[in-house]
């Protein structure tokens, strides 16, 4: 067997004389009447005379100092009583989170370990203090001091390991010996000696394995047996109890809290198509001009999401997820439950550790400034502006914005101490970096995608930028009219 040695009871032994610090006896008062203090001491030690003989010099000259608190152990022995089976061995998966080259912690899974720990040895630690004094009075400060602590016992942790359960332990006061001569000091000395008598349960653990594992990034598999239908034994659940699947030809509309299923992958219209009419929503469609049209329109109608659902598995409602990939890689994870008031609709809950962080400072509102009256700013106001402000090519001022020239898309802010309205954010002239900002006012994020500020996550996702996952394969009896379930 390969040496070892952690200090387990040495750690224990530590924790026990750190409860017995920091104590003071009263010496006398001053001229004031304040009060003097003198730290007691605590040192390990058992009473033997050779101890006694180191502590006097080796001279009956010296007289041993006083006060003194010596802890030594008395017994380390088995305890029958609270054994467990030795042949269990407990097995404990844990998964960090990433960090990045700066060492802050990101959205992103790390590394992941498993532990695999043996039980454990019980062992009752028995230890005594010695209570060194030089008369009663400052015998009894001392034990007057520790003596309360033990109502009837007192918790203590030898480390802070969060999966080592065998760190937690007490110390219980079993006995009191008001008076000891055992110390061979001799007859002359003053020095009295008290015996407090403690019992600890502790655990000896053996060393653990640990095996670091790696991190699945991606899992690509076909869901296509070789006729060309979909694979029974994957949906049946005969390879898997959970499934991830991007659906084939099905794109994805997320607007509200709501997810509509879209029947195809879009069509590319254009301004001198008929039939196609305007005032769309402004998300994303895949036409050449967003503004054209809707995308129920350019997508087909909404589709019943039992189409989906009845087929691929069963939604256990809070549970169940749909993961959504942005085209900087982002992934935004969020829960969907099944509503009984539009088959075409899933509700959706974000999880909010998913989302971006902003890169900007939030905006108070967005608004039109011909028409907004912001009042009285204070420094450090913020607005998205939806139209342009100003006259570069003249000198203007307006009443609301001064001398401020801004565009569509810019970001202004108010400083106080020059009293004017500067741009923050140039959305003409925008760096590299991938922006977000949120909207005070409503608490929606929106991402500027090099032209306009769209909202971060909603819009249209087409097929492989999302996923679904339920747990559970398909059952062939299973209705999500009526097999939707809440956890």
């Amino acid at each position: 067997m390969l040496h070892f040695y952690e200090g387990q009871v040495r750690k224990f032994l530590t924790q026990f004389i750190r409860i017995l610090s920091n104590f003071s006896v009263e010496t006398g008062r001053g001229k004031d009447d304040a009060v003097t203090l003198r730290a007691v001491p605590v040192v390990y030690g058992d009473p033997t005379r050779q101890v006694a003989n180191i502590i006097r010099n080796n001279s009956e000259n010296a007289l041993n100092y006083a006060p003194k608190i010596a802890c030594y152990v008395r017994e380390l022995n088995y305890d029958r009583e609270r054994m467990q089976n030795p042949y269990h061995i407990e097995k404990q998966h844990l998964r960090e989170r990433d960090v990045d080259s700066d060492g802050n912690y990101t959205n992103q899974l790390g590394a992941g370990y498993t532990v695999e720990k043996v039980m454990p040895s019980p062992f009752r630690l028995e230890v005594s203090a010695d209570i060194w004094s030089s008369n009663t009075d400052q015998k009894l400060q001392i034990m007057e001091q520790i003596l309360y602590l033990f109502n009837p016992d007192f918790e203590i942790q030898k480390t802070d390991n969060y999966i080592d359960w065998t760190s937690l332990s007490y110390v219980e006061l079993t006995g009191t010996t008001f008076s000891s001569r055992t110390i061979p000091v001799g007859a002359d000395t003053e020095i009295d000696v008290a015996t407090l008598t403690f019992s600890m349960p502790i655990w000896l653990s053996p060393p653990v394995k640990v095996k670091k594992l790696g991190v699945v990034q991606k899992i690509i598999m076909s869901i296509y047996d070789d006729d060309g239908g979909i694979a029974k034994g994957l949906i049946d659940g005969e390879l898997a109890s959970r499934s991830y699947i991007t659906p084939n030809n099905f794109g994805l509309l997320v607007s509200g809290g709501q997810l509509r299923l879209l029947g195809s992958t879009g069509t590319t219209v254009s301004s001198t198509e008929p039939g196609i009419g305007t005032g769309g929503d402004g998300f994303a469609t895949g036409a050449r001009d967003t503004s054209l049209a809707d995308p129920f329109e350019t997508f087909g109608p909404a589709v019943n999401w039992k189409v989906l659902l009845d087929q691929y598995g069963k939604v256990t409602n809070g549970t169940s997820q749909i993961r959504l990939t942005q085209p900087n890689g982002n992934e935004i994870i969020g829960t969907i439950a099944t509503t009984s008031l539009d088959d075409t609709i899933l509700l959706y809950t974000i999880d909010d550790d998913t989302i971006p962080s902003n890169t900007l400072t939030a905006v108070k509102k967005i608004i039109n400034p011909s028409t907004f009256d912001p009042g009285t700013p204070t420094n450090g106001d913020r607005y998205l502006v939806i139209d342009d402000v100003g006259d570069s090519t003249a000198t203007y001022q307006s009443a609301t914005w001064g001398t401020l020239v801004a565009s569509v898309g810019d970001i202004i802010e108010y400083n106080s101490s020059t009293s004017k309205w500067n741009v923050a954010f140039d959305a003409s002239n925008p760096d590299s970096t991938q922006h977000y900002v949120t909207n005070l006012n409503t608490g929606i994020q929106y991402r500027f995608n090099g032209t306009e500020w769209v909202k971060s996550y909603e819009g249209v996702y087409t097929q492989g930028n999302w996923t679904i996952v339920l747990d559970g394969g398909a059952d062939t009896g299973y209705n999500s009219s009526f097999d939707a379930t809440t956890p």
